[in-house]
């Protein structure tokens, strides 16, 4: 009994290292080919919520750090890095977590988390990382489009974890592989 409980552990664990290098890999794409920085972030989150849906804990929080540090370290721009590490890698577990409340306190905790977030994506890319011609700044109209285009990618995880859950899981008969 303990030796099938070890090889699923073993399983998690390999899957989630190769995630992690898939994952520094592909922001390291996004950060040299700077237009698809947050493509890139928000591609990689999506190796998170893998982990969320299959994997369990303490799982997605280990390829979230593991990712996210290996990318501030390595990556040559360091804005991708930072946008996953503060947002597009922690993300998928705050929306597992929001996701089990009331609708509307979910809704207004997920506003609440993605703006204090990008607040301090804006104070890092500033005066931390000091980008000089940076679009990011502290105005509406950042803040208006930068809202809107969190729900809409809320809206399309939300979509595509579902078309995961309903058709792709059981074609790719991935539940059988981490079983004990």
């Amino acid at each position: 009994m303990k030796r099938s409980s070890s090889k699923a552990q073993t399983k998690k664990l390999a899957t989630a290292a190769m995630l992690c290098a898939l994952g520094v890999v592909f922001l390291y794409l996004g950060a040299v080919v700077t237009v698809l920085d947050l493509t890139m972030v928000a591609l990689v989150s999506f190796f998170v919520f893998f982990a969320v849906i299959e994997m369990g804990h303490p799982f997605p929080l280990l390829i979230y750090a593991v990712t996210g540090i290996l990318s501030v370290l390595i990556l040559p721009d360091k804005f991708g890095a930072m946008t996953y590490l503060l947002f597009g890698g922690v993300y998928p577990i705050v929306k597992a977590v929001f996701e089990r409340l009331h609708p509307l306190l979910s809704w207004i905790l997920k506003l609440s988390f993605f703006n204090t977030v990008l607040s301090l994506l804006i104070v890092v890319t500033l005066f931390v990382l000091k980008v000089e011609d940076s679009d990011l700044g502290f105005n509406v109209v950042v803040y208006a489009i930068s809202n809107l285009t969190f729900l809409l990618y809320d809206v399309m995880t939300t979509q595509v974890i579902t078309l995961y859950l309903v058709k792709l899981r059981k074609r790719l008969r991935i539940e059988k592989y981490f079983e004990k």
